[in-house]
Order: C-alpha cells, then sequence, then structure tokens
C-alpha cells in the first residue's frame, strides 16, 4: 500500500529534518512553504558572497518548487542533509561535521536541523565555523509553544510528521545564537496560530495570521531567525594602574627653575 508523504511511519530513528520536508509536501505544508520561501526571499536579498549553503531535506524541496537561484543573490549553492533522506540530489553530510572548509560560506539557511537533536550545540557549533565573519544565517524551526506543536504530539493528522525531533524554543535558540557572538537582526514569526489541515481554512485565515504575528506571534507554528556572525576584535591591553608601586618612591620636581627631590612619606 502507498504511503501519503504527510503521513510518514513512525521511525524513530528518521531525521526531523527529513520528516519536516514530508510536512512542507502536505496540503497545508505547501501554503506554508509558499509563505516561508517568500520570507527567506525577502530577508536574504541583502546577504551578499560568493557561496551559500542549505541544510536540511526540505532545502531540496523548496529547490524543486520555487529555485534558490531565483529566490537568492547568491550563485554557487551547496544543498546538504543528514543521511537517511528521502530525496536524491542532497549531499548527505553529518550535521555535527560538515565537510565545509572554516569560514567559507557567505549565507547558511538551517531548515529543522537543529530539531535532530536534542541539544544541537555541536551542529551550531559546525555552522558558526563554516560561516564567515559578518556571514549570515538564517534558522527554521517549530515553535514549542504552538498549538501546531500541541496538535503534532497529540492529535496529529496531516501534521503528523513534525511530531519527529526536538522542537526547541526562539528564546532558547537566540541565547544560544548571541553566546557564539551573534547579531539577532529578525525573527519572524509563519505559519499562523491555528493548525489548519485543510487548504481552503488557511487561505481564509490569511488576514487572521496576519494579525497574529503582530500581537500573538509567540504563538506561531513556525518561527526564522536571522543573525549574523559579528566579528570579535580584541581590545588593546592597557597598563594596570599599581597604586602600591607608586607609594614612597622619590619624586622628582622643578618649581621656577629649582630642583627638589623629596618623598611622598617623608616626614
Amino acid at each position: 500500500m502507498s504511503q501519503n508523504p504527510a503521513s510518514p511511519a513512525r521511525d524513530s530513528a528518521l531525521p526531523a529534518s527529513v520528516a519536516a520536508a514530508d510536512w512542507y509536501r502536505g496540503p497545508v505544508g505547501r501554503l506554508v512553504a509558499d509563505n516561508l520561501a517568500e520570507l527567506l526571499a525577502h530577508r536574504a536579498q541583502t546577504a551578499f558572497g560568493y557561496h551559500a549553503l542549505v541544510l536540511g531535506e526540505t532545502g531540496l524541496e523548496f529547490e524543486r518548487r520555487f529555485g534558490w537561484g531565483r529566490q537568492l543573490r547568491i550563485d554557487h549553492r551547496v544543498l546538504a542533509g543528514p543521511p537517511g533522506g528521502r530525496a536524491n540530489g542532497l549531499l548527505p553530510v553529518e550535521l555535527d561535521a560538515l565537510p565545509i572548509e572554516s569560514e567559507a560560506a557567505d549565507l547558511v539557511i538551517a531548515l529543522h536541523v537543529l530539531e535532530d537533536r536534542r541539544n544541537p550545540h555541536e551542529i551550531l557549533r559546525e555552522i558558526d565555523r563554516s560561516l564567515r565573519p559578518e556571514g549570515r544565517l538564517m534558522l527554521v524551526g517549530v515553535n514549542p509553544a504552538s498549538l501546531l506543536h500541541l496538535r503534532s504530539r497529540f492529535w496529529p493528522g496531516c501534521h503528523a510528521p513534525l511530531a519527529f525531533g526536538h522542537h526547541h524554543p526562539t528564546w532558547r535558540v537566540v541565547d544560544w545564537l548571541r553566546v557564539l557572538g551573534y547579531r539577532i537582526d529578525a525573527i519572524e514569526p509563519i505559519g499562523g496560530v491555528m493548525p489548519w489541515c485543510r487548504e481552503n481554512a488557511y487561505r481564509r485565515g490569511e488576514r487572521f495570521r496576519r494579525l497574529s504575528a503582530e500581537w500573538a506571534w509567540f504563538l506561531n507554528g513556525l518561527y526564522l531567525i536571522d543573525a549574523t556572525r559579528r566579528v570579535v576584535r580584541p581590545s588593546r591591553p592597557k597598563p594596570a594602574f599599581r597604586l602600591a608601586s607608586l607609594v614612597g618612591q622619590p619624586v622628582r620636581g622643578e618649581v621656577a627653575g629649582l630642583r627638589r627631590h623629596s618623598s611622598i612619606l617623608q616626614r
């Protein structure tokens, strides 16, 4: 029996980034992908350079439907993802050991890759290593404080692929990036508050999604974090002021052409 791509088998070994690509092929996921691709294109307008790295099987799905060449200003792109993916044309890599030279990428787009690990610090360090100073990083993930997260866990339906992996809250990911020295340029909510499973319901809720993006952004289903890797310049060392070394030392002075020799502690 053929299996619906939006309802993958409950395989615990399936990476969350691979399962998320199945969700973007589903009825509502396709509409969310349209909004996400438009938002990524808008945020990437100010990203310049020679090399872009797109992590996650969702990146290949976006390439087939939208074309990164039309969305990004960077010509050379590498699409990579964890082993075990279902799509051909994706470079299989270990997310905690990327086969990329240090500071080689000008733009990194990470689509649900942090959800593959409960503690994704190794993945973030590898992304940080591969990104050049002042390079751009865009992270997409599922908001664990959203109704979309709750429905994917307890009443999955069309959102069953999102039940895989570990969803990290926005504030925690932002905190990790700031520890690494990143400047947070923007946090964009995606998908709205209501976890619809019907395309018509999602289309009719466009106005409500706009309002929720302004007033209930922390309850939206997905988030996009746009950050810049800052250059840390070491400050010049300053001589320490040691008062104890000055007390009791002889002081020479000259007043009106007369020289004197005295001591601070002379009585």
